[in-house]
């Protein structure tokens, strides 16, 4: 309690009042009338995107019910995107994780159902949620979580794993689903090319991706390139997970860009003409992610979240991994090669082009795994939207 109300203290000097209120569980519910539903998203991007889109479904689902979701981490661009319009809705920052908090949101939300979404549930939240019986309880999509919180067993009526699931699930679930991955369905999976096009202008040059890399790493990977035969007609763009990148580090990579004598171009800055040999595309805004990843003809993965990680198999890119990017499900080792050395993901990515069959026969497989899943996902996620109807 004691670690909340020092945050509780640093909010306040930040003004940011709302913030500080949410975490001591201050909230109101939504205007209305009906039964309230609490989803409680985490931190992560991928958890608070699968909650917003979850909390559109139902609504589509029920219109009678009241719609509450709550993160650590505020994404606006999930919010405006998954949410606009939508009316008998509250979301905003969720309460600390002590168990006076959350019983304090309780009292003021009154819930009839929990739905816990992507992230591992706060200790307190399970260890009160296993005295309230009257609550329905689903766990979708939960990282990892900790499943020795005093009482839980049964906890949950229904449990919607993912694709890395503890095995320690089901003896809290009286329901469990096949695992699955609720990410499939939310990237964009046809997405139009026309972006490498213009990128390239009436050249016959390729677009090569190589996302997350650190600054340590880019001095090397745009060493090679320079001198490499693939970089003479093809451009090769860097991308992140981030939704911006700040201005410091726009600036760490032109600097290494310039020593390696190469052109920089920010994308935010781009003109829509042709780009000019020994050019380096900077993705400086995630939006650009989806086009990039349809126009590209291979990609290198350093990190990833698995959204970004799905958005590339679902575009159709031939995809490389770092030996410890653990974004990569087992289910896709035989069909994505782990490579740690930029100079062997150079000599692979020259061989794609030396041999268009490959390079087709690749990308189409992952893309067929990639629809494979989502169809599981869409089964399942059904489910879990008829079992909230039936409440």
């Amino acid at each position: 309690m004691f670690k909340l109300l020092l945050q509780d203290v640093k909010d306040r000097l930040q003004g940011n009042k709302a913030r500080a209120n949410a975490r001591l569980g201050l909230v109101n519910p939504p205007a209305g009338t009906g039964k309230l539903i609490w989803i409680v998203a985490g931190q992560s991007y991928d958890s608070v995107l699968m909650a917003a889109a979850l909390l559109a479904a139902i609504r589509e689902k029920r219109q009678d019910v009241r719609l509450v979701l709550t993160y650590e981490t505020e994404y606006q661009d999930v919010i405006v995107q998954q949410m606009s319009g939508l009316k008998k809705i509250g979301f905003g920052y969720g309460c600390g994780d002590s168990v006076l908090a959350v019983k304090k949101m309780l009292n003021r939300l009154l819930p009839f159902a929990v739905i816990l979404v992507g992230d591992s549930p706060a200790k307190s939240l399970l260890k009160v949620l296993s005295k309230e019986n009257k609550i329905h309880k689903i766990a979708c999509q939960l990282n990892q979580a900790d499943w020795q919180a005093k009482g839980n067993e049964k906890l949950f009526e229904a449990c919607y794993p993912h694709s890395f699931a503890d095995d320690k699930l089901s003896a809290h679930c009286e329901n469990v689903s096949e695992p699955f991955d609720v990410l499939t369905r939310l990237v964009q999976s046809q997405v139009d090319k026309q972006l490498g096009a213009m990128l390239c202008g009436e050249r016959h040059a390729q677009l090569f991706q190589v996302h997350n890399p650190g600054a340590g790493q880019l001095d090397n990977i745009l060493s090679l390139w320079k001198k490499s035969d693939i970089a003479k007609n093809n451009l090769l763009v860097i991308s992140t997970d981030k939704e911006m990148l700040s201005a410091e580090e726009i600036s760490t990579f032109k600097n290494i860009a310039k020593q390696n004598q190469l052109n920089t171009l920010l994308l935010s800055k781009w003109q829509q003409q042709a780009v000019a040999e020994n050019h380096i595309l900077i993705a400086d805004e995630k939006k650009w992610y989806a086009a990039l990843c349809a126009s590209a003809t291979a990609s290198h993965l350093f990190a990833a979240d698995m959204n970004h990680f799905w958005q590339m198999v679902a575009s159709g890119s031939v995809v490389t991994s770092d030996v410890d990017n653990h974004a990569i499900s087992q289910d896709f080792k035989n069909l994505i090669q782990t490579r740690s050395d930029f100079s062997d993901i150079l000599f692979y990515w020259q061989s794609l082009l030396d041999n268009p069959l490959e390079l087709r026969k690749n990308s189409d497989a992952l893309r067929k795994y990639f629809w494979q899943k989502r169809r599981q996902a869409e089964t399942q996620v059904d489910e879990l939207l008829q079992r909230v109807y039936d409440w």
